[in-house]
């Protein structure tokens, strides 16, 4: 069953409601599509070309959790440089966190 939709549009100094079906169904797939979009970062720059990774970056190029590259930063054992509010992990600070043995 469509919907209608109702629009006030202005013609010839009046206002008379405009309608026009709606189908339910695009604007639910188009919920969908951001929901599943928006599970997956889309980043413009090629991984391995960056200097610095934010936590969510580095979190989904290397597999691992936020939360633990968070407690890894909280421990010392993986640094990174603060600029505001932000922390960033560095290429060369990342290698070398996925190099250390497991403690």
């Amino acid at each position: 069953m469509a919907m209608t939709e109702t629009k006030i549009v202005k013609r010839s100094g009046a206002f008379r409601p405009a309608h026009r079906a709606v189908s339910p169904q695009p604007a639910q797939q188009a919920d969908a599509d951001a929901d599943s979009n928006a599970a997956k970062p889309q980043y413009a720059d090629p991984p391995g070309e960056r200097l610095t990774y934010s936590v969510a970056e580095a979190a989904f190029i290397t597999g691992l959790s936020r939360d633990l590259l968070y407690d890894q930063m909280r421990a010392g054992n993986l640094a990174y440089l603060k600029v505001g509010r932000r922390r960033l992990i560095t290429r060369q600070n990342l290698e070398a966190f996925l190099a250390s043995p497991a403690s």
